[in-house]
């Protein structure tokens, strides 16, 4: 009965997800980037693309990024022989779905870390085309 119950709310989501997508290329504005909606997307991608297997990022940054609309780092510290895992994202996009695509993308790679993967655009990070499209999400 879980599982029925868990299935539904996923399409639900992923509709709703695919419906804020569409709305927010329609409508043309330009979306600012939240730490809420950072850590509210994230959930979300994280149960409907990653079976919530991915854990919060250590830390989050909104800020302007030279070349790039987001970036996935993995930071070591070799004093204290630890690694972090951040994500930098640019504090505004032309529309909400360039945002949603632009953090999913980045969860991409982060997966890919944490499964012992070379974070890179390779024929696992390619798997995700097909679940990006349910959401009217593009994967590039």
């Amino acid at each position: 009965m879980k599982n029925k119950n868990s299935d539904i709310l996923i399409k639900k989501i992923s509709k709703r997800i695919a419906r804020e997508a569409m709305n927010s290329t329609a409508t043309h504005r330009t979306y600012k980037t939240t730490y809420k909606d950072i850590h509210k997307y994230f959930k979300i991608f994280n149960k409907l693309l990653f079976k919530g297997k991915l854990i919060p990022f250590n830390d989050i940054k909104i800020r302007k990024i030279h070349s790039t609309w987001a970036q996935f780092t993995e930071v070591f510290n070799n004093r204290k022989k630890t690694v972090s895992y951040w994500l930098e994202i640019l504090p505004e996009f032309p529309n909400r779905k360039e945002f949603l695509i632009s953090l999913a993308h980045e969860m991409i790679h982060y997966s890919q870390i944490l499964n012992g993967k070379q974070a890179s655009h390779n024929d696992y990070f390619f798997s995700f085309k097909n679940k990006f499209k349910k959401l009217n999400l593009t994967l590039n």
